[in-house]
């Protein structure tokens, strides 16, 4: 159902995200892709634009992405103590996680985790500085936003009832381990390093209780990350040989993300959350391989095939998750 659009959340995506985004091209870090990450997972769903309030809504990213930093160096000659680990964290993540909105949370904590492991396992780049890249992406993405908060201000909303926790069962932590713990086995025997994106449909999935949320997350993470993907092709071969020129790049990125700002700022519930898990869809590539001297179009093209590959193995998992169990419940997925 659409709503009167709201200018100020328009305002506020809009400028945090291109802004973030244009500092991770130009700012030279070692993983610019948190720049986009950050901002768009957090903007998107942020309530409280306190300093208080968003440095509260990083400090399990934080925590995880130390965690991890500390675990890979501490066990680096021992691959299976890293995996063994994960999966306790995994379990505790799951448990504590008993309403959807603390489900739809599990992403940037067991995300950047599986990240720093697989990125410790094949590449060549220091983890610490992989947390400083994380640092100071965080301390950036707070401060974009606060000042976007200031100066578009958010409409302040009605409290409510807040949703009743759900204990999770044994059979939930389970089904969340597995898949996320297969995932990442398989990410740390392979060397598929570009594959690691395609763990946060994974996340998403696994931490649904009922077939059909199941089934409903996958159908909008395949319209939203593999038509992102798409998309994300065609805005680069319409900046192709002028990617390096920072007027033209700007002036794209603000159109683009503003075209998916308003689509979220009119919209609200299933809809408002499938807009910005597309903008984010787009987003991530555009961040991760579209350099200087390199459009990254079959970067892309393999990301998109990567995800679709990932999603259809999802599917076919799904009738071993559940069996013969039918649920006929309305899903609201997204808080």
């Amino acid at each position: 159902m659409n709503r009167t659009t709201d200018w100020n959340e328009v305002g506020r995506i809009t400028g945090t995200v291109t802004l973030c985004m244009l500092l991770g091209h130009y700012l030279a870090l070692g993983a610019p892709v948190y720049l986009a990450l950050f901002p768009i997972l957090s903007v998107t769903k942020a309530r409280d634009y306190s300093w208080g309030g968003l440095i509260r809504m990083f400090v399990p990213a934080l925590l995880s992405a130390t965690g991890a930093v500390i675990t890979v160096e501490l066990f680096a000659a021992h691959p299976f103590m890293v995996w063994a680990l994960s999966l306790v964290l995994f379990d505790q993540l799951r448990r504590n996680a008993t309403t959807v909105a603390s489900r739809n949370a599990l992403v940037l904590p067991c995300f950047n985790w599986i990240m720093v492991v697989v990125f410790a396992q094949f590449t060549p780049a220091s983890m610490p500085d992989r947390l400083h890249d994380i640092l100071i992406s965080l301390a950036i993405t707070i401060v974009v936003m606060k000042a976007f908060a200031t100066l578009f201000p958010p409409v302040s909303q009605q409290g409510g009832t807040p949703p009743a926790a759900k204990p999770v069962s044994h059979q939930e932590r389970l089904q969340f381990v597995v898949l996320l713990g297969a995932g990442l086995g398989f990410l740390m025997m392979v060397d598929l390093v570009s594959a690691t994106f395609c763990m946060v449909p994974v996340i998403l999935a696994a931490s649904q209780s009922e077939h059909g949320a199941f089934m409903t997350v996958v159908r909008e993470r395949f319209i939203a990350q593999v038509g992102g993907c798409a998309l994300a092709m065609v805005f680069m071969l319409l900046l192709a040989g002028h990617q390096h020129q920072m007027l033209i790049l700007t002036l794209g990125l603000t159109a683009l993300v503003f075209a998916f700002a308003r689509q979220i700022g009119c919209s609200q519930g299933a809809d408002k959350a499938l807009h910005g898990d597309a903008l984010l869809g787009i987003a991530l590539p555009i961040q991760l391989y579209m350099g200087v001297n390199d459009f990254g179009l079959s970067s892309t093209l393999q990301r998109g095939w990567q995800l679709s590959v990932t999603l259809f193995l999802l599917v076919a998992l799904s009738g071993l998750i559940f069996g013969k169990r039918k649920d006929d419940s309305v899903h609201h997925l997204h808080s």
